[in-house]
């Protein structure tokens, strides 16, 4: 069974999609990271806030954004109010679309057994 280039394309953007939101909706999980607080000299690392999953992924940052808060709203998100942890996030993006893809695959063996 040949699949064309236009299908793969379609599944490979709803994966992508999908994995996307749930990793957006995974901002409603809080935790912490460890980060630089202060730097007179010496760095001085302290816990921040931070959310995301399975990874905190968007951190509490220590100079544009008022202590103890996050804003995870895509506007602030773009504008860089707080720091995007760059690894977390691509690991959270994996975890994620792994998910989906695993999901698809069951579906798929689910459905062909009927």
């Amino acid at each position: 069974m040949r699949v064309g280039v236009a299908a793969v394309l379609k599944r490979a953007v709803f994966f992508s999609a999908a994995a996307g939101s749930l990793t957006y909706l995974s901002l409603l999980v809080p935790g912490q990271v460890i980060a630089v607080c202060g730097n007179l000299g010496v760095p001085v690392y302290c816990p921040v806030l931070a959310y995301g999953f399975p990874l905190p992924f968007l951190a509490d940052s220590q100079a544009t954004s008022p202590t103890g808060s996050v804003a995870r709203d895509p506007l602030s998100l773009l504008i860089g109010q707080d720091d995007l942890l760059w690894g977390p996030l691509a690991l959270s993006a994996a975890f994620w679309l792994l998910l989906v893809l695993g999901a698809s695959r069951a579906w798929r063996r689910h459905a062909g057994r009927r």
